[in-house]
């Protein structure tokens, strides 16, 4: 496994707090998901939560679901007060603004301003592009974004070599933020296609739809119908020497199987 810190991205849920305890003890890193029908207030308390417990937690904030700013202030408060440093900072899923926050630049713009700087932020970033989006008006975003963000996530991604390259991607657009990489746990392979669409990666599940008539056909087939989980290893090796400062593992809530494997044993 590369030497990479790694943070490890829950979804909000009944019980969680005890299976952390039970399969990610302290001092596990967290990022708390932040789902449309939940809304960016249960990722806050819930990471307000999991910080009094002694994780170290980074709520997702997804600017869509945020209807105004005395609401975003009382997301840093709570952030500031639980001694929260990092927010994750998104445009979501809904689909349309619950408030003056069309898009995550927007929101990042006020947080900064709320916090005083005190907040650091982390953006999405997308190795195999976004929907809607052309490459070039992507990477404008992103430039823009990066004035105000620490870090970078990217989107689920299933394919090795575009994993391995897109550090170097990111640096010829003029992207220099740290980028950690989103890589999925070892997670059921039904779990895994039911509930990415829900957190919104299900885009790069069209990998593995794909790679069925390349030539990645072998490895991907080959888990589809015989092994019951995801076997997120080639993704992991694939980091080595890429330039990536983390693991982002999304886990699908599926804690024991994550714990088991040995991907979260490195520092956070």
């Amino acid at each position: 496994m590369a030497d990479l810190p790694v943070r490890v991205e829950v979804v909000p849920a009944d019980g969680l707090a005890q299976r952390l305890r039970a399969s990610l003890p302290v001092p596990a890193v967290l990022t708390v998901t932040c789902l449309p029908h939940h809304g960016p207030r249960e990722a806050v308390e819930v990471a307000v939560d999991l910080a009094a417990a002694g994780y170290t937690v980074i709520p997702h904030l997804a600017a869509r679901s945020v209807p105004d700013r005395a609401e975003l202030a009382r997301y840093v408060a709570q952030c500031r007060d639980a001694g929260i440093t990092d927010v994750f900072v998104i445009g979501g899923d809904a689909s349309t603004a619950a408030g003056p926050y069309a898009w995550s630049g927007a929101l990042m713009e006020d947080i900064a301003d709320l916090s005083g700087g005190a907040l650091r932020m982390g953006i999405a970033v997308y190795p195999e592009g976004h929907p809607g989006t052309a490459e070039d008006e992507l990477a404008r975003t992103l430039r823009a974004k990066q004035e105000l963000a620490s870090w970078c996530v990217t989107q689920l991604c299933f394919s090795p070599d575009t994993l391995h390259a897109y550090p170097s991607r990111l640096l010829h657009a003029g992207i220099t933020l740290p980028v950690w990489a989103g890589v999925p746990g070892p997670v059921r392979m039904t779990r895994l296609f039911r509930l990415a669409t829900t957190i919104g990666v299900g885009q790069s599940l069209g990998f593995l739809r794909r790679s069925a008539g390349g030539t990645e056909t072998g490895s991907v087939v080959r888990q589809l119908i015989s092994s019951a989980s995801y076997d997120p290893a080639p993704l992991v090796a694939a980091l080595d020497g890429a330039g990536y400062a983390g693991l982002h593992l999304y886990s699908f809530n599926d804690l024991a199987a994550l714990a088991a494997s040995g991907l979260t044993r490195s520092d956070g």
